[in-house]
């Protein structure tokens, strides 16, 4: 099946000093002097700590000033005005999709000049109706994460919980806000979409454990309704993230965790200890190109997981066992001529347990490349990959290696993701700022059964053996997207309007419930009267 979608929206809106956009944060503030009345003309400059790109506004007739469409980092800020003392600020933390205010008090200028610094900025939240956390680099590179997918972070945030149907890898994976099914929620990274559209997940899936490492991620608002219109498409929560850059610099990271069967207690549920090991690692490097023009940042992250499958029959055996009868009133599984066939057949459906390896092998990739065009122009570039493959690794649950299901029902699985984006933020004029943004991203995903053969299932001693019912399949999904937010700053308001378009074609073949399926359903037959009864 291949489907082709359009999707265009456009946005207007009129705002009050907040019309940052989904990739962005902003600065807004007044400039006073030491009567608190306004100061009209007072020039702010504006400095990115880390790459030294600087912005220049004038206070408005009101001392107001405004940076709107800034990249998330952390900045600087240095006041001047006619016959006073010019004023710095302290560092200032913008954060993706928040505005962070400060007001200026300048004193007259002495005989001998003078800076001061000015007092702490204050972070407003721009969308006080709704119920939005940032989740900043700290949290993220501190906090423990089992698999270290980052998205899990999200549970720090109010009304986010585990998808009950997310749990292990024969569902789906997602976390639930509010209450509102995973599939509503829409995931953005650096302004672009990051979403699965035949699924409703974030592109990959849940099937690889992560699209992003931790490494590259600087930070991410997680934003529950209501949200704007510019981050439409999603009924649930708007996840945002904004990806790391380099700076005037060189610095770098690198990492190895290991996670062995060795330091764990053995399953309850066994009577052995399989043997299984974690291993994740990679670095990071990011730096100069040229000295406040021209930047990199590159990421490598790799897992390697080999987990144990102990497949178990339905009671919890390792061998099926045929039970003899005791008389017309209690048969059992065999009769004395036909002991031979039966104990025979059970001999090779005990063959179905046993203990087999689950190997995971992935990895993702990042590149980044910011670039200062000119004064007013500024240029991003970003590559990433990522890359899942393994055995027996279509269904596997981590929190048990325990299965009721024969190997022969699961199978290998591949997944492959590609993004390339190009963002533009321009100062058209005074008053005016564009951003643009444009992004092609492919989504590529199929498995295959280990067996061809038909599904059998034995209730009561194996639920499953032979091909499974979804499998194989496959999934191709391409996407352009294409997003433009306009600003412009009048006297007393912010006006924010712009542009977005998504387009996708989707290749899609999931025969679920296909193919035939045998039920050797436990009825037992007593031959005295031939009346059938259940046998409990």
């Amino acid at each position: 099946m291949q489907r082709a979608f359009i999707y265009v929206a456009v946005l207007s809106a009129a705002l009050t000093c907040v019309a940052q956009d989904v990739s962005s944060g902003g600065v807004r503030g007044t400039v006073f002097d030491q009567s608190n009345a306004r100061i009209a003309g007072a020039t702010i400059v504006l400095v990115n700590n880390a790459t030294g790109f600087r912005h220049e506004r004038s206070s408005d007739s009101a001392g107001s000033f405004a940076f709107e469409l800034l990249p998330p980092g952390e900045y600087s800020a240095r006041v001047v005005a006619e016959g006073m003392s010019p004023q710095v600020s302290p560092s200032l933390g913008v954060n993706v999709g928040g505005m962070t205010e400060i007001d200026f008090k300048l004193t007259l200028a002495g005989p001998r000049e003078a800076i001061t610094v000015s007092a702490e900025a204050k972070q407003v939240e721009t969308e006080p109706r709704g119920v939005s956390s940032v989740i900043d680099e700290r949290a993220i590179l501190n906090l423990p994460l089992n698999g270290r997918r980052f998205t899990d972070l999200t549970l720090l945030t109010p009304g986010v919980t585990p998808d009950p149907r997310g749990q292990n890898s024969t569902s789906n994976g997602d976390l639930s806000f509010g209450g509102i099914r995973g599939f509503q929620t829409s995931y953005l990274v650096d302004g672009g979409d990051n979403n699965n559209a035949f699924f409703g997940q974030a592109r990959g899936r849940y099937r690889a454990p992560y699209q992003f490492s931790n490494e590259v991620i600087q930070e991410f608002r997680v934003t529950q309704n209501p949200v704007s219109p510019e981050s439409g498409r999603a009924g649930g929560a708007v996840v945002n993230v904004v990806t790391k850059s380099g700076s005037n610099k060189f610095h770098g990271t690198g990492f190895y965790h290991l996670r062995s069967s060795s330091f764990d207690a053995r399953d309850p549920g066994l009577d052995l200890q399989p043997s299984s090991t974690q291993q994740q690692f990679g670095f990071t490097i990011g730096g100069p190109i040229r000295r406040n023009r021209a930047f990199f940042f590159a990421g490598y992250d790799q897992h390697v997981f080999h987990e144990p499958t102990v497949v178990r029959f339905v009671n919890g055996t390792s061998e099926v066992l045929p039970q003899p009868g005791a008389g017309p009133a209690t048969p059992g599984d065999y009769e004395a001529s036909d002991q031979t066939l039966v104990f025979g057949t059970a001999a090779q459906l005990s063959q179905q347990a046993g203990l087999y390896p689950s190997k995971l092998l992935g990895n993702a990739a990042f590149g980044k490349i910011d670039v200062t065009l000119s004064q007013h122009n500024l240029l991003s570039l970003r590559v990433n990959t990522s890359r899942y493959s393994g055995e027996n690794n279509v269904f596997l649950d981590h929190s048990s290696p325990v299965t009721t299901y024969a190997i022969s029902d699961n199978g290998i699985e591949h997944v492959s993701t590609e993004t390339a984006t190009a963002s533009l933020t321009s100062a058209l004029s005074v008053r005016w700022m564009s951003h643009l943004r444009v992004q092609y991203s492919r989504d590529l995903q199929w498995s295959e059964s280990n067996s061809g053969a038909p599904l059998s299932r034995i209730p009561g001693i194996l639920d499953g053996m032979g091909r499974s019912t979804i499998l194989p399949r496959e999934t191709r999904e391409h996407r352009l997207h294409f997003a433009e937010t306009f600003n412009r700053e009048g006297a007393r308001h912010s006006w924010k309007f712009g542009g977005d378009a998504l387009i996708t074609a989707i290749y899609n073949y999931f025969p679920s419930n296909f193919g035939g399926e045998y039920i050797f359903d436990p009825i037992k037959v007593d031959p005295s009267s031939s009346r059938p009864w259940l046998a409990v």
